[in-house]
């Protein structure tokens, strides 16, 4: 099953890369993808590769040839199909307007979501700060934080807002923080890591104290300047 979920985030990716015609805005995909799934097979992580063309992108894992194709439905997201030695099926997937990162789901043909991933795109290593604002998207719960978010960092300190809740915490690595957040609806833990090109990050959250499971995945990107 570990081969057949790695096969399928790489299958993820490449569906959700792959564009429909005619959409000016729709983000360039094109590159190495480092894609992380999780769901009924486990857990897995790959490198893709996807190549766009237009608005049309394929996507191959190098490593066990498996592919997908897939289309822009709008500017952000993308609805497609995985095919590989271990089955076929379909991909749903949401691109963040960069073109830096991506979330969705998958399934089997004519079956409900077997499982989400995440996809950050590889991009040149960059100085790591948390500060400005960030574009935040909940993963596989219906109560993560979304929406924008705004960060400040002093040194080791960061403090963020996301509508009504303030996460305060600081960095247990040179790209990792340690964080609690609270609100109107409770109070809990968020520990995020950011990625090379510090244009993105990801994260798991939970209620209560930090010793509780998590409650869901986080995934971030920068939101552009123009903001």
């Amino acid at each position: 099953m570990k081969g057949f979920a790695a096969s399928l985030f790489l299958l993820i990716a490449i569906a959700a890369l792959s564009s429909a015609a005619a959409l000016a805005s729709a983000p360039n995909l094109t590159g190495k993808w480092t894609i992380e799934q999780s769901g009924l097979n486990g857990t897995s992580s790959s490198v893709v590769t996807l190549t766009q063309k237009g608005n049309a992108v394929v996507g191959s894992n190098p490593k066990n040839g498996n592919g997908f194709t897939g289309t822009f439905v709008s500017d952000s997201k993308l609805n497609g199909t995985w095919k590989g030695p271990e089955g076929a099926g379909w991909l749903t997937v949401y691109a963040s307007p960069n073109g830096h990162s991506f979330n969705g789901t998958w399934g089997y043909n004519g079956k409900k979501a077997n499982g989400s991933f995440v996809g950050n795109k590889v991009e040149p290593p960059a100085p790591i700060t948390a500060a400005g604002s960030w574009i935040v998207v909940g993963v596989g719960t219906d109560v993560a934080f979304a929406g924008k978010m705004h960060c400040t960092q002093s040194g080791p300190t960061v403090i963020c807002v996301v509508g009504n809740a303030t996460i305060s915490g600081k960095y247990r690595t040179k790209d990792k923080v340690r964080a609690t957040w609270s609100g109107p609806n409770g109070s809990g833990w968020f520990s995020f890591w950011f990625n090379d090109d510090n244009q993105s990050f990801n994260g798991l959250w939970g209620m209560g104290a930090d010793t509780t499971p998590p409650m869901g995945r986080v995934v971030a990107q920068r939101a552009p300047s123009s903001h």
